[in-house]
């Protein structure tokens, strides 16, 4: 099933039993696959050269076209990332309950994403990376970083990426 078929399948049951916070959420995040839906449909529009575009190639943008998987996902972790770091914000700002809120919005998103690796999964994989690039410690973060985020991408969390290579390009030195 396409995630956003299970979106609005899940919005419909969360409608009925009355969970105020799940149909927001799930509303806000059939909202952001929309837009990125259109986006989509936009950047085709602009590819094919916009307002000045012959009849043939505006006809030949699918208007319907839906969004990948991997654009879902993407669009999706977009927003978990989004409530995450306004949760840190609020929580900064002494607004507990505010945090509360955007930390529980989060974590329903997450659960329609793939399960992410945990640092302890993580370790073996960024090792074998910095082992195969050469980094020999901190000051090539910076060459190593790009390829972990490229092979990584959608599996985890970029700040534990970051921080489990730091660890490892510490101990290498």
């Amino acid at each position: 099933m396409a995630l956003l078929e299970q979106l609005q399948n899940d919005l419909k049951t969360a409608m009925k039993s009355g969970d105020r916070l799940r149909v927001d959420t799930i509303r806000m995040a059939i909202d952001a696959l929309k837009k990125a839906q259109m986006a989509q449909v936009k950047a085709a529009f602009d590819a094919a050269g916009g307002e000045s575009a012959d009849a043939a190639a505006l006809a030949a943008i699918d208007r319907d076209q839906t969004l990948t998987e991997a654009a879902e996902q993407e669009t999706l972790a977009k927003e978990v990332k989004r409530r995450r770091e306004a949760a840190e914000l609020y929580r900064k700002g002494g607004r507990i309950d505010l945090a509360e809120k955007e930390e529980a919005e989060a974590a329903i998103l997450q659960s329609y994403l793939p399960q992410q690796l945990s640092a302890e999964e993580l370790r073996p994989m960024v090792q074998a990376i910095i082992h195969e690039i050469g980094a020999t410690g901190p000051a090539d973060m910076s060459k190593v970083m790009p390829v972990l985020m490229q092979r990584l991408k959608g599996r985890a969390d970029g700040r534990l990426i970051n921080q489990v290579a730091r660890e490892l390009l510490s101990q290498a030195q």
